[in-house]
């Protein structure tokens, strides 16, 4: 089960370094594209490794349809695209879907308060309805971060164990009010549809959607069961391949615990945009962007991250779950959807990246923004730093006569008015909007990301970069402490070794990269505007940190 979504996400130290493989640029004929797409996977995937199923269909042909890297790391047996992967937290979407069939036929209603269903829940008192479920808005804790959920895999749990796991903890947020990634929401939106439908999860979701849609592939995974085509999962260890850990599904269940193949997902698409499943009005929801109490968009819909990608609108979501990872999207006014499947929770590529290639490859040059001239001085009243969070600054200035957006580096983007207030950078993957106070004085930016959750920045008179701390030496025994395995998301792991005096990092699927020692628990990465935090415990471990990036503060808990 992801936590981003993706790119959440998922997924979080892209924005560090993501190493791979050069993409052909968008100019490049459309026939070609096969060939091109099939190279990047070449080289994403290696043969003697774990690999990936990918699907890439353009205005209903398939371009791409193929296997990389092994499915059976000890037999030596290729993947192939019929092959069966656990889907991870694409299963949202699944469920999603179940709800608003049993909405559509009257048997529940959105606006329902889930102690209606589930009393156990602690609410806190306030309302709790299925859309805060669906849209992760409710605050509620999420079961899959707490010690209890990491330390029992191994173990077939009820909904009442898990929520005795987040029994007493305090709520995010009012619900509502923030977006926070919450697996919590979804087991308990498959306690909804076992109870009103009298079916288990997994016989609701085979007769009323796998079944209708032809998905001959797909189900429940049961560890004991002998599905055809299934194939193992793996991890790495120390810079090796190794078999993954195993999980209980009834501890996913309907965040995480569906099993399909790139075939099916394709077929899933056609059935959704075929009304097959249920109505496009009341599909609707689910693929735009909630909003919260204060107006700002989630850049999340009902299991489905919301966005752009090279201009194009793009609805997609990603997967992360013992020895499996996977992402797919759709940008449907282009007629696209990408689907990869990787047979590994630590692949040497992660499918949100890859997916994502494969779609801007695809999808070209974004067209010709309808752009409009700014006067000078209005430009000159948006000039000035923006705080978006107490660790993050932005800042807009005018260079060489082009208005630009600089982020916590100092990197200037050139931006494009697509109104007198309205602003957006190259691939209109992120959007400025200022905004005036009644004076007439510009006080904020809203920024809108390609997906993900809209932020404030408030104008401050301070400098956009603020003073980099001096490198300290910290002592050989409490490096010690920090080195380990941090999770912060179930496929996305933080491995921090010592490395001398100091330490070295390294993200799942990316390059590593070093620590430099601000206190003796901070440290800034060298490579990127980030930041980690160690939180340590009395008895003097560190059981986990804290990452800082791109305004967020994303915890992770050691596991080993």
């Amino acid at each position: 089960m992801s936590s981003t979504p993706g790119p959440m996400r998922h997924f979080l130290l892209g924005a560090i370094i993501v190493g791979g493989v050069a993409v052909a640029t968008a100019q490049e004929n459309i026939a070609t594209l096969p060939t091109q797409i099939d190279e990047l996977l070449a080289q994403s995937y290696p043969a003697d490794a774990p690999g990936a199923a990918v699907i890439v269909v353009r205005h209903g042909e398939v371009l791409l349809r193929q296997g990389y890297g092994l499915a059976h790391v000890e037999l030596g047996v290729p993947v192939k695209p019929e092959h069966v992967f656990r889907l991870g937290s694409i299963t949202k979407q699944f469920t999603a879907v179940a709800i608003l069939q049993l909405v559509e036929t009257g048997k529940i209603k959105l606006d329902d308060d889930i102690t209606t269903y589930v009393p156990e829940v602690q609410t806190g008192g306030h309302k709790i309805t299925l859309t805060h479920l669906l849209t992760h808005t409710s605050g509620l804790p999420s079961y899959t971060e707490t010690k209890a959920f990491h330390t029992s895999t191994h173990q077939e749990v009820t909904l009442a164990q898990t929520l005795a796991w987040i029994r007493n903890q305090p709520a995010h947020f009012t619900p509502g009010a923030d977006w926070l990634y919450c697996n919590t929401g979804f087991r308990l939106l498959g306690a909804v549809i076992e109870k009103v439908s009298g079916q288990s999860y997994a016989d609701y979701v085979a007769a009323k959607i796998f079944q209708p849609a032809g998905m001959m592939h797909s189900s429940y995974d049961q560890t004991d069961r002998i599905i055809p085509q299934r194939i193992p999962g793996y991890t790495a260890k120390g810079g090796r391949t190794a078999n993954a850990d195993f999980i209980a599904m009834t501890q996913p269940h309907a965040a995480g615990a569906l099993v399909s193949n790139v075939d099916d997902l394709w077929k899933w698409e056609q059935a959704l945009a075929a009304g097959t499943l249920v109505s496009p009005a009341m599909l609707a929801p689910a693929t735009t962007s909630a909003r919260l109490i204060d107006g700002r968009a989630t850049g999340y819909g009902f299991g489905w991250s919301v966005g752009t990608i090279s201009g194009h609108p793009s609805v997609e979501h990603g997967g992360g779950i013992q020895g499996f990872s996977t992402y797919e999207l759709r940008a449907p006014d282009a007629g696209l959807y990408v689907a990869v499947l990787c047979n590994s929770d630590k692949p040497r590529a992660a499918p949100s990246i890859i997916a994502t290639r494969i779609a801007s490859l695809v999808l070209g040059k974004p067209a010709a923004i309808g752009t409009v001239t700014v006067p000078p001085e209005t430009l000159r009243g948006y000039v000035g730093v923006y705080r978006v969070t107490p660790s993050q600054k932005i800042a807009f200035a005018i260079e060489g006569g082009r208005f630009v957006h600089q982020d916590g580096r100092g990197r200037s983007t050139p931006l494009d008015a697509l109104s007198p207030t309205e602003f957006t950078g190259p691939g209109r993957d992120v959007r400025f909007t200022f905004t005036s106070d009644t004076a007439s004085r510009v006080t904020r930016v809203l920024t809108h990301p390609r997906t993900g959750l809209e932020k404030y920045g408030v104008r401050v008179e301070e400098p956009l970069a603020d003073p980099v701390k001096p490198a300290v030496a910290v002592a050989a025994g409490i490096l010690d402490q920090y080195v380990g395995a941090y999770q912060l998301a179930p496929n996305f792991i933080l491995t921090v070794r010592r490395d001398g005096a100091s330490l070295a990092a390294q993200a799942t699927g990316q390059p590593e990269f070093n620590l430099i020692a601000e206190s003796a628990t901070r440290f800034r990465v060298k490579q990127a505007p980030a930041a980690i935090e160690f939180k340590t415990a009395a008895d003097g471990g560190a059981p986990s940190l804290v990452l800082f990036q791109n305004g967020r503060e994303v915890p992770g808990k050691k596991i080993k």
